[in-house]
């Protein structure tokens, strides 16, 4: 059984976030750790929005029945 990173190229890091961790890590030049910082910077945003979303699909928290 293949592993779930096998041929599977990453997924492109938006601009946005890599300009955010570039001026978060300003005195940092290695293009590895500020690649990884903005990874970590997407995911979150990517998390927020998803509860965002499921907070008005949620019929207990007064979303949509």
């Amino acid at each position: 059984m293949p592993e779930p990173d096998d041929g599977a190229a990453p997924a492109a890091i938006p601009t946005w976030a890599v300009e955010q961790a570039r001026e978060e890590l300003y005195d940092v030049r290695d293009p590895a750790v500020i690649e990884e910082r903005a990874r970590e910077i997407a995911r979150d945003h990517h998390e927020r929005e998803d509860e965002r979303h499921d907070e008005y699909d949620d019929p207990d928290e007064g979303g949509e029945a």
